[in-house]
C-alpha cells in the first residue's frame, strides 16, 4: 500500500465499520466499476488501513514536535534537488512522497514565505499580478471531500484585485485535484493531433500553390478550422476552444497551464509568495518585478533574503504527486428504485445535449507520464501512469466528462472585469470543467456560486444555452433524475478521519 508523508488524522474505527454495509451494497450495484481488489475491504484490509493510518498521525506528530524543538526542520521534507533526480536517485514512490510533503506544507518565514509582511501583509483579496498571501499550504484550500479534494466558498481565491475590494477582484473556487495526471497526457496528445493537423495544411498549401483549409477534429472534438496559405502564413479566426498555438490547456478555469508544473508553480507564487528557482533564474534573463517583485538581485525577486524558495526538483515532485493521485470514478446508487432513476439520468445527459462538451470519455493513447526539467536538460523522468501512484486508476479510456475546449458561456457567467494577464480569453469563457468526481466537488462554478447540481446547469448560458433551456424543460423527476446521474460521479470510498 502506498503511504502517504503526512495529511492523514487519526480515524475512528467504529466509523469506518459503519460504512462497510453501505460499500458493500455499493459494490453489488455498479459491477462494472468495482471497489479496488474486487470488493469492500476485509476486516483485515480495514484494520491495516486503521493501523496505517494511526502510524502516519503519530509520524506528523513526532515531526512537529521536532520541528518546535530544531525550528526549520520541517522544511528539509520538501527539498528535493533536480540533480539527484536527473541521477536517478528517486523512484517514483520517493517523489510521491516528498510531493505529497510539499502539498501539506504549511510554508512560514524560513521557507521565503510572502516578503516583507510590513508591505505586503496576508490578505484575501490580492493586490495586483502578483497575488496575495491567502494561505499557508495547498492543503488549506484543497481538502473538500478527501484529501486533494476541492474547496469550500470560503476557500475561494481573489485574484487581480486592489488588495481590499471583494468587487475589484477576480473569484475562484479551489477545484479537485484527481487524476491530473491522466488530463495532461490527454491535453498533450490533443494537442499533439492539432499540430500535426496544422503543418500538413501547411505543407498542402506551399506544395499545391493555394489557400488549404484543414478541419481541425481530434478524438471526435471539433476545434474549428484553420487555413493555411502558399506563403506559409496562417488564417486562425475559425480556430474554436484554444490559443492559436494549437496548444490545449488544461488547468486553471479559464485553461491557461499547459500542465502540472507551471501550474503548481504559479499557485505557490501568488497564494504563498514563493518563488520556485526556474522563475528567479528566468528574473534574471527577463526581469518580471510586477510579477516577481522589486528585489534588487534576481536570485530573490522578492527581496525577502531567501533565495531558491522552491527548489526546482520540489517542483518536479510536485507534479509527480498530483499526477499519480487516484482517478474518479463512478458509483451507481445501490436502491433498485434509485438505479431505474440513475439509468435515465444516464440517458438524460446525451439527450438534452450535456455530452456535447462534456464529453463522457477520450481516449488516451499512450500511458507514460513525463516530466521535463527546466534547467538542466536531462532526460525527463517517467511515469506509468497505471502502475504508479495511487488506486484506482481507471482505463485509458478516460471518463473525464470533458473537451477540454474553452467554451463562452454567456453574460451570466462573465467576470467582474477582464483578466489582464489572459486578454485573448474573453470575460464569459471558460475551459469545460471534468464532471468526473463531481459529487464531491460542491459548490459548484467558478466562483462557488452554485449550491447545488442544478443550480450550476440553470446558470448555464452561451454556448451551452440550448442544453441549459432542455433541462430546465424536462419534468421535475426527470430533472430528478439527471440529478441523481451526476452525483454517481464520484471518488472511491476511502477511510478516513469523521472530524
Amino acid at each position: 500500500m502506498l503511504q502517504r508523508v503526512r495529511r492523514l488524522s487519526a480515524l475512528a474505527g467504529c466509523a469506518a465499520l459503519l460504512a462497510l454495509p453501505l460499500l458493500a451494497t455499493a459494490q453489488d450495484a455498479q459491477p462494472s466499476t468495482p471497489w479496488p481488489q474486487g470488493g469492500p475491504p476485509s476486516d483485515v484490509a480495514l484494520s491495516e488501513l486503521v493501523a496505517d493510518a494511526l502510524d502516519l498521525f503519530a509520524l506528523e506528530r513526532f515531526e512537529e514536535f521536532r520541528d518546535a524543538k530544531e525550528r526549520g526542520e520541517d522544511s528539509g521534507h520538501i527539498r528535493v534537488f533536480q540533480d539527484d533526480i536527473d541521477a536517478g536517485q528517486y523512484t517514483v514512490d520517493d517523489l510521491f512522497a516528498f510531493g505529497d510533503s510539499v502539498f501539506g506544507h504549511e510554508f512560514r518565514d524560513l521557507d521565503g514565505y510572502g516578503d516583507d509582511p510590513a508591505v505586503r501583509p496576508m490578505q484575501r483579496v490580492h493586490a495586483g499580478a502578483r497575488g496575495g498571501r491567502d494561505n499557508f499550504s495547498c492543503l488549506g484550500c484543497h481538502s473538500l471531500g478527501g484529501p486533494d479534494g476541492a474547496g469550500a466558498a470560503t476557500q475561494n481565491a481573489y485574484l487581480f484585485g486592489d488588495g481590499a475590494d471583494l468587487d475589484s477582484a477576480l473569484e475562484r473556487n479551489p477545484p479537485m485535484l484527481l487524476g491530473l495526471g491522466m488530463v495532461q497526457e490527454l491535453a498533450r496528445e490533443l494537442s499533439a493531433d492539432l499540430q500535426r493537423q496544422r503543418d500538413e495544411a501547411l505543407a498542402a498549401a506551399q506544395d499545391q500553390g493555394r489557400d488549404v483549409t484543414a478541419h481541425l477534429v481530434t478524438r471526435d472534438i471539433d476545434f474549428g478550422r484553420i487555413t493555411a496559405r502558399a506563403d506559409g502564413s496562417l488564417d486562425l479566426s475559425a480556430v474554436e476552444g484554444v490559443d492559436d498555438d494549437l496548444v490545449v490547456k488544461p488547468f486553471g478555469w479559464k485553461g491557461v497551464f499547459p500542465d502540472l508544473r507551471r501550474a503548481t508553480e504559479d499557485a505557490a507564487r501568488v497564494h504563498f509568495g514563493i518563488q520556485s528557482s526556474v522563475i528567479a533564474e528566468q528574473h534574471r534573463d527577463a526581469p518580471a518585478p510586477e510579477l516577481l517583485g522589486p528585489g534588487p538581485d534576481w536570485w530573490d525577486p522578492d527581496g525577502d533574503g531567501k533565495q531558491r524558495e522552491l527548489e526546482e526538483g520540489s517542483l518536479t515532485a510536485a507534479s509527480v504527486y498530483l499526477a499519480t493521485l487516484e482517478v474518479p470514478t463512478i458509483l451507481p446508487p445501490a436502491s433498485p428504485a434509485l438505479r431505474n432513476r440513475w439509468a435515465q439520468g444516464d440517458a438524460l445527459f446525451d439527450a438534452i445535449g450535456c455530452n456535447d462538451c462534456h464529453v463522457r470519455a477520450i481516449g488516451m493513447a499512450n500511458t507514460v507520464w513525463l516530466e521535463y526539467p527546466d534547467t538542466t536538460g536531462a532526460a525527463p523522468f517517467e511515469v506509468e501512469l497505471f502502475h504508479a501512484g495511487e488506486e484506482p486508476k481507471g482505463s485509458p479510456n478516460v471518463q473525464l466528462f470533458s473537451d477540454l475546449k474553452r467554451h463562452d458561456m454567456g453574460p451570466g457567467l462573465a467576470e467582474r472585469h477582464a483578466d489582464t494577464s489572459h486578454p485573448n480569453i474573453g470575460a464569459s469563457t471558460w475551459l469545460t470543467r471534468p464532471l468526473w468526481g463531481l459529487a464531491e466537488t460542491a459548490p459548484y462554478l467558478h466562483d462557488g456560486r452554485a449550491a447545488t447540481v442544478p443550480e450550476a446547469i440553470l446558470a448555464h448560458g452561451g454556448e451551452a444555452q440550448e442544453s441549459r433551456d432542455a433541462f430546465e424543460a424536462l419534468s421535475p423527476e426527470e430533472q430528478a433524475s439527471l440529478h441523481v446521474f451526476l452525483l454517481s460521479l464520484t471518488r472511491t470510498p476511502k477511510v478516513r478521519s469523521p472530524l
